[in-house]
């Protein structure tokens, strides 16, 4: 599944993984469940999002954008990703830009988890 909970040192972290996405169709699909995951679930979330692998391009990056905007800013506590190389360095810095809760950038899962879970 693209969208999981995972609970990592008593916390609760809304895990979305595109690591398996081979098209930018993927990546938009998941993108859409998490949007729809925000709208039918109470509450503030903690998000970790893999992008190792995963196809990314300025369609996605402006989605994510609009999404952030209209529905994940007002609910985002916190927000990690990791498996960014390449040209999602710097989609992601555009990223950053222009939303309020910027996403952190860590080398491994295990890293970002541990971020999250911080205070």
């Amino acid at each position: 599944m693209s969208i999981s909970v995972i609970h990592h040192k008593g916390r609760k972290i809304l895990y979305t993984d595109y690591s398996s996405c081979k098209t930018i169709e993927e990546t938009l699909s998941i993108l859409e469940k998490v949007k729809d995951y925000y709208l039918t679930h109470e509450g503030n979330f903690y998000t970790l999002n893999n992008f190792t692998n995963a196809p990314s391009n300025n369609e996605y990056m402006e989605l994510a954008k609009k999404y952030a905007k209209e529905v994940f800013d007002a609910r985002t506590l916190k927000n990690a990703c990791c498996g960014i190389t390449g040209i999602k360095k710097i989609l992601l810095s555009a990223y950053n830009l222009t939303v309020k809760n910027k996403i952190q950038a860590f080398d491994t899962k295990e890293e970002a988890l541990d971020y999250l879970a911080k205070d």
